[in-house]
This record gives C-alpha cells, sequence and structure tokens, in this order.
C-alpha cells in the first residue's frame, strides 16, 4: 500500500480562501498537523471549511480568533479526509499568518477502509449519519463540532444505535456561538449494524466531521 507524505506552508497574505490541501484521485488523506503561527503582532481572527467533492461546503473552525504572536496546533487528533476533499482557510486580515500543514497519504484500502463523514444539519430531524456495513467492525477515532452561528449557542446530541435498535448517548449538550472542537477523548468501537445518529437542536448551524475506521469483522 503506497503512503506519501505531504507538506504545505503558507504565508496568507489575502483574505480570499486559500486552498491548502486537495485528496488525490484513488487516496485517502491524513491531516497529521495543522499550525498556525501569528507574525505580525496583531490579533487576527480565521475560517477553516473542507468542501468534498460534490461541492459542500463544511465548517470547521468560524471567525476563530488568534492572539499576537500566539502558536496554535488546530487539531488534537488526526483528520481523515476523502479523495476529492478541500481543506481551505480563510484569514481575516493579510499578512498575519502563516500555516504549516503535515499530511499523509495512502491508497484506499479494501478490507480496511478509512471514511470521513462530513455533515451539515439543515433539519432538526434525528439523522443517520453512518452505519456499520455487514461482516464489519468499525472504529470511531474523531467527532468534531462546530458550531457556525458565531452569534447563538445549539444543543446537539450524538447516540449510538446497537443492532437492535437500542440508543445509547454518545455526546450530549450545547455548543457555544461559534465554537468548534473534539468532542471525543478516546475511539470508541462499533459493532456490525451499528449507526451514528445526530439531531441537530436547530437548523443550519451545526457541522459535525467523524473520521472512521472499517476492519473485517474477526469474528
Amino acid at each position: 500500500m503506497s503512503h506519501n507524505y505531504v507538506k504545505k506552508m503558507y504565508n496568507l497574505s489575502t483574505t480570499n480562501a486559500t486552498t491548502v490541501y486537495t485528496v488525490p484521485s484513488e487516496k485517502t488523506a491524513f491531516i497529521n498537523s495543522l499550525r498556525l503561527n501569528e507574525i505580525s503582532g496583531n490579533a487576527t481572527s480565521w475560517d477553516v471549511t473542507i468542501t468534498d467533492s460534490s461541492a459542500n461546503v463544511f465548517s470547521v473552525y468560524k471567525s476563530y480568533a488568534i492572539a499576537a504572536g500566539q502558536e496554535q496546533e488546530l487539531f488534537s487528533r488526526n483528520w481523515i479526509l476523502n479523495e476529492g476533499d478541500i481543506l481551505k482557510f480563510t484569514a481575516a486580515t493579510a499578512d498575519r499568518l502563516v500555516l504549516h500543514a503535515s499530511i499523509l497519504e495512502r491508497d484506499q484500502g479494501v478490507n480496511n477502509k478509512f471514511i470521513a463523514k462530513h455533515n451539515d444539519y439543515t433539519t432538526t430531524d434525528e439523522t443517520t449519519v453512518y452505519t456499520v456495513p455487514a461482516a464489519k467492525k468499525a472504529i470511531l477515532s474523531e467527532l468534531w463540532f462546530s458550531n457556525d452561528d458565531t452569534g447563538n449557542t445549539i444543543a446537539a446530541t450524538v447516540k449510538m444505535y446497537n443492532s437492535e435498535g437500542t440508543a445509547f448517548i454518545l455526546s450530549e449538550g450545547t455548543i457555544a456561538a461559534g465554537v468548534s472542537g473534539e468532542a471525543m477523548a478516546r475511539p470508541q468501537i462499533m459493532d456490525e449494524s451499528e449507526a451514528i445518529k445526530v439531531t441537530a437542536g436547530t437548523a443550519n448551524r451545526l457541522h459535525t466531521h467523524f473520521s472512521i475506521l472499517e476492519i473485517g469483522n474477526p469474528g
């Protein structure tokens, strides 16, 4: 299986959205590090988005501030991106920020398959994000919440359903206005036919990003 390590560095000299990285055809990517430096001595804000292969745009960070001279690692865990996903960064002010991205590209797996699930919740109905396929197990390695409404909080509930349809709450609470972050400290195992479902308390505010590894069921 082919592995390719990629380094990207940007002096963000524009307030236009900068394409940091696009996942190549027949590849899966792992964002190992996305590091930001403020170099001008002035505080500023920035956005991060992911655009999928169908041109849907998902918020990762919205109007986040960085203090003068601060350095910041944007992700606490590795992120999975699918083939065709585009990672974009937008600085609110030009010539203040430097961005470093460290990425691992690998061939898409067959028996062991890495998957990213990006969702924008346009309804308050419960939404099925992922179901473990037949003869598979899954490792849910990352769960990221983003409230892209910078003026209002939002309630969100994540449930894991077993194969009999019984629900177990995995995460529940409110996300402050404009806040993004990792919601799961450690990976979770999922068995065949188990499902993840998310309910947003208000439509058109919540975005989630799940990183999942599907593996052949040894049982």
